[in-house]
């Protein structure tokens, strides 16, 4: 009898359990599909700094989950293209590294947050590329190369390296013509990706398009 009453409380205390995470989990995914559409909806610079915004205070609450951090830096990233003066370009692109640093620490083997620190990373040069190059090159370069090793089919990195290619001088190794191999693999590979859920990372694929067509 007792040990009836036993395992009855147990199962019961599984099953509560698994009532209160199901709950968590819906209530993450679906803050997390909230902020993806105002991701998705941003327009302006403010648009993606509320975004931002919005996905910091969901890994505040989620505190196991790299993805929010993961596009909380993404938003910063490209809230960064809206920008000209150097110096707010420098404070945002901080702050998403900041963000991504976050999301790696949650998940030191996740490619996709090696891709995107090695693009935050990029971009962090051409914003002083007489003063950064010589040292920052190497270091972005490690990042992505790290995000291949870790995940040889993810086409992200792949792509970020290629457009760094198309952008870089033809004197420095870079041009278009240098940039068209790279930008075709990374083309295959966008093609043969398929993200594991709705959620994981999908970017890359019109822009690296968008360049190749650029190089024909």
């Amino acid at each position: 009898m007792k040990k009836d009453l036993k395992t009855t409380i147990i199962t019961l205390i599984v099953i509560l359990f698994a009532s209160v995470t199901n709950a968590q989990d819906a209530k993450y995914v679906a803050a997390m599909k909230n902020a993806l559409q105002s991701f998705n909806d941003a327009k302006t610079g403010a648009d993606y700094v509320a975004a931002s915004n919005q996905f910091e205070r969901i890994g505040g609450i989620a505190k196991t989950e790299w993805l929010p951090y993961y596009y909380a830096a993404y938003s910063q990233l490209i809230n960064n293209t809206t920008l000209q003066d150097p110096n707010e370009k420098d404070a945002v692109l901080d702050k998403a590294l900041e963000l991504v640093g976050k999301a790696e620490i949650l998940k030191p083997a996740e490619g996709e947050i090696w891709a995107l620190k090695g693009y935050i990373s990029f971009m962090k040069i051409y914003v002083n590329p007489m003063a950064r190059m010589q040292n920052g090159m190497g270091e972005a370069m490690g990042y992505l190369e790290k995000a291949k090793a870790l995940n040889p089919e993810n086409p992200r990195p792949y792509f970020v390296i290629a457009q760094n290619t198309f952008y870089t001088p033809e004197a420095f190794g870079g041009g278009k013509d240098a940039a068209k191999p790279l930008l075709t693999e990374a083309a295959k590979k966008f093609e043969a990706f398929k993200p594991t859920n709705e959620m994981m990372p999908d970017w890359g694929k019109e822009r690296n398009a968008m360049l190749l067509a650029d190089c024909k």
